[in-house]
């Protein structure tokens, strides 16, 4: 997988140094627009800056479409495919289910300094990876930002 930077592009400048990074490759084979990604990109990083990283993942191929991080040695793509693949086991077992009307809107991943919350675009091709610090953004307030921009 090969993952470039995007060229030059550089996020609000309260943001630092942080880049996009963009795997073009994948991006070329996905149905996902890059205007789209770099749109819910930009407006979550506006509502909660605080965020540690943020990824668009392809849930059928597990392909990290574009992400950024703020923490070194931390590994974006590598989690996004360990995340689809969670996706999709969860997808599966709710289709066995068989409950009408139902579909998987998002997922926490807890830890003990950091939350991981996942949440799927209503088409439920594509998911959106947030990692936050516990004690400084509410829960509460990162579900429904991602819910209020993830169409």
């Amino acid at each position: 997988m090969n993952v470039i930077a995007a060229a030059s592009e550089t996020l609000p400048q309260r943001l630092g140094s942080m880049r996009l990074v963009v795997n073009q490759e994948a991006l070329d084979a996905s149905e996902i627009p890059l205007v789209k990604i770099k749109k819910v990109i930009k407006e979550v990083l506006g509502q909660l800056p605080a965020l540690t990283t943020i990824a668009v993942v392809e849930v059928v191929t597990g392909n990290c479409l574009a992400h950024l991080s703020r923490r070194r040695g931390f590994n974006p793509v590598a989690l996004a495919t360990h995340h689809a693949e969670t996706v999709r086991q969860q997808q599966q077992a709710l289709a066995m289910l068989a409950t009408r009307g139902e579909r998987l809107e998002d997922i926490l991943i807890p830890l003990r300094k950091q939350l991981h919350l996942i949440r799927l675009a209503k088409n439920g091709q594509w998911f959106v990876f947030l990692a936050v610090k516990a004690q400084d953004t509410s829960l509460a307030l990162a579900r429904e930002i991602l819910k209020s921009i993830i169409a």
